[in-house]
């Protein structure tokens, strides 16, 4: 797992980057200040409890643990309030689901949780997510989901078709003989409900897995 946020932003685009990241890489001054600022982004978002909470951040918060300047923190927080208004602004817009970067960006809020959750991300007939539904919560290594679970919801919404994706909390996204086993079992049910199931994202922290991208589908 890499533990460069830039490398990872230049590799894998800014949309698949972490909250840790993008808060590393943005409040640095430059190029050899981001490393050394990983560990003060990790636990100033566990201070805050989620990533949600960033616009709570102060200019005291910014210069004593980032050691900004004034405007270093006018800046920061300028930043912060505009991304805060763009989400706003797009509240109840649908998001597309294109490429695996798209699954990750929609499902960062997952990063940094303790146990698994499995999340089912319902498509229409253009890929628009209409609808993200956590179907089981497992433990803090592994989280077990049936077929049953993952389909009840598809077939109630009448889903077109899913993509389904879940976290590692130990931040490495890498496939368990489990999470193969599940994925090819979700594949031939969906095929049989005709709601096929167009990927599988592992979250982790910073990077990810699309089992299509990998040819595991």
């Amino acid at each position: 797992m890499s533990t460069d946020p830039l490398a990872g932003f230049r590799r894998l685009g800014m949309r698949a980057a972490s909250p840790t990241a993008l808060l590393s890489v943005g409040l640095s001054r430059c190029e050899e200040d981001v490393a050394p600022n990983v560990e003060v982004a990790q636990l100033l978002l566990q201070g805050l409890g989620h990533v949600r909470h960033i616009t709570d951040l102060s200019s005291t918060e910014l210069r004593d643990r980032f050691g900004l300047d004034a405007f270093e923190c006018d800046r920061a927080l300028a930043l912060i309030e505009l991304g805060r208004r763009a989400a706003l602004a797009n509240k109840g817009v649908q998001s597309s689901i294109g490429v695996p970067e798209d699954v990750y960006a929609e499902l960062t809020h997952l990063i940094g949780e303790k146990r698994e959750h499995f999340v089912v991300l319902l498509l229409d007939a253009k890929n628009k997510v209409y609808r993200s539904q956590t179907v089981h919560i497992g433990t803090l290594h592994s989280t077990v989901v049936g077929p049953r679970e993952v389909f009840r919801v598809a077939v109630r919404e009448g889903a077109s078709s899913i993509v389904v994706a879940h976290n590692h909390p130990s931040g490495d996204p890498e496939p368990s003989p489990e999470d193969l086993a599940i994925t090819k079992r979700l594949v031939r049910i969906g095929e049989e409900l005709d709601v096929p199931v167009l990927d599988h994202v592992i979250i982790g922290d910073p990077e990810f897995v699309s089992f299509r991208r990998r040819g595991l589908l």
